[in-house]
């Protein structure tokens, strides 16, 4: 073989070489920024903002919440659902005097309780800061953070109270990571929807902070979430005359949807993804096209059997139910 053969035979080596390196790289970045599942944190805490006087799943998640050691619960805030038929500007009290029933139940009226905004920021994109004692103390929370530490805020409703925070003062936004249960993903068609009762309850808040730049973002859609739903028999089987705080779960379900056999536990669905990040697939995608363009996360997918099943679990352990756990 001559000089130029095995100049061309060396040339095609490296050419190989470089090809295989980019296939790895592409890998490596797909699976790192399109399919993310995080390492389960040991501990964190969190603010929970709260429109617990809407539904169901909203009391179920917070009891997760308080119940669950890997989290530290330093705030629960209420929050309105300003159009529902049951709604209005009384909505947020409703949400308040549930928030305190709840804390009272689990005995852990310690924990910091204000409340938020009686209406949306605005309408028609006229955003404005609707001041409230759970904006202040998101701000306060915020001042007594560390460098480079943030701010866990888990918004189960309407997002007023965290977009007044953040309107108020804007040097927090870089200290906040922000959970939220709302909107709706097609993760097939890359196809936002905005009709969702979160979001609708105050359009403007979610645009809002959509909109910002430097906000960490991870988001637990409708649309992901719908696929977790606990059935009516085998919940109050569980939780039935076990303990006061697990009756008033089960007594609320009676009383406001005494005909569903099940329901979708949409927040309570966050609250696990936020602890067991091995339970969700979370992506890295655009916002919205009407937003400003940036990433935010979002839980495309998630395992409602383990969900359930951890559910199960920690209940028993706060009960000191030693009893097998039987799909």
């Amino acid at each position: 073989m001559g000089f130029f053969g095995r100049l061309k035979k060396e040339i095609w080596k490296v050419i190989r070489a470089i090809l295989v390196i980019g296939i790895i790289v592409s890998i490596v970045i797909t699976a790192v920024t399109y399919g993310k599942k995080i390492a389960r944190p040991d501990n964190v805490s969190v603010i929970i903002d709260s429109d617990s006087g809407n539904e169901i799943d909203d009391l179920y998640a917070i009891t997760l919440a308080l119940i669950d050691p890997k989290i530290d619960v330093i705030g629960l805030t209420s929050a309105q659902w300003y159009n529902h038929p049951r709604g209005g500007d009384s909505s947020v009290y409703e949400s308040q005097r549930i928030n305190e029933e709840l804390l009272k139940l689990n005995d852990r009226f310690d924990i910091p309780h204000p409340l938020g905004a009686a209406g949306p920021t605005g309408f028609w994109g006229d955003v404005k800061p609707i001041p409230s004692a759970a904006a202040a103390f998101i701000r306060e929370e915020v001042a007594k953070l560390g460098f480079k530490e943030k701010l866990n805020v888990v918004t189960l409703g309407a997002p007023t109270n965290l977009a007044t925070a953040i309107l108020q003062d804007t040097t927090i936004i870089s200290k906040i990571r922000w959970y939220a249960m709302g909107l709706r993903y097609d993760d097939r068609e890359q196809v936002w929807n905005k009709n969702e009762f979160n979001t609708r309850n105050d359009l403007d808040a979610m645009d809002y902070l959509l909109n910002r730049e430097g906000l960490e973002t991870h988001i637990m859609t409708a649309t992901t979430s719908k696929k977790y739903t606990f059935d009516r028999t085998e919940t109050f089987d569980m939780l039935s005359s076990r303990a006061p705080k697990y009756t008033y779960l089960v007594d609320r379900w009676k009383t406001l949807y005494p005909e569903h056999r099940s329901w979708i536990m949409w927040d309570v669905a966050l609250i696990h993804a936020i602890m067991n990040p091995d339970l969700v697939t979370e992506k890295d995608i655009w916002t919205p096209p009407e937003n400003l363009r940036r990433r935010v996360f979002v839980y495309t997918w998630l395992d409602d059997v383990k969900m359930r099943r951890e559910f199960r679990k920690l209940v028993r352990k706060d009960l000191n139910d030693i009893s097998s756990d039987v799909e």
